[in-house]
């Protein structure tokens, strides 16, 4: 017997790779606001924004992968998400779907593979003849920035 859509997925874009972020964690998909602040630091936290009332972290999901900052791109989203307690934003080069996986669908690899930068961010891919998402670990990004998820 097969469950539908055992999970789902927002699927986003970074350099042009496909990235899949646990649907579950995914408040709201918004255009990035103009008013984004920058860091003066080294760092995937691009500062706090105040965002429906809510004053909440924003990271630059690019830094966090090891590229540099893209400046003003139409197709940037802002990922609003909430894991534990905390809710952040998420900025990202585009959203391009949902993705759900069920049992029907292609095996998700287990397993940990890392990113360009110190932190091992992936959980695993789903894989099909035409693509592969890597399958994205919030947790393990937001405490690689200093931000432990309760």
């Amino acid at each position: 017997m097969f469950r539908d859509y055992a999970e789902q997925y927002v699927v986003f874009k970074i350099e042009g790779e496909e990235y899949g972020l646990p649907i579950e964690h995914v408040v709201q998909i918004v255009n990035v606001p103009e008013d984004v602040p920058a860091s003066e630091y080294y760092s995937a936290v691009r500062g706090m924004m105040k965002i429906r009332g809510k004053i909440m972290p924003v990271f630059d999901v690019r830094f966090a992968f090891g590229f540099d900052e893209e400046l003003s791109d139409p197709r940037q989203r802002l990922l609003i998400i909430e894991i534990g307690r905390l809710t952040a934003g998420l900025i990202v080069d585009e959203v391009t779907e949902v993705l759900k996986v069920g049992e029907e669908a292609p095996q998700i690899a287990d397993g940990r593979s890392r990113g360009k930068r110190k932190g091992s961010f992936f959980t695993g891919m789903y894989k099909t003849p035409e693509r592969i998402v890597m399958l994205f670990d919030l947790q393990e990004m937001l405490e690689e920035e200093g931000l432990y998820v309760e």
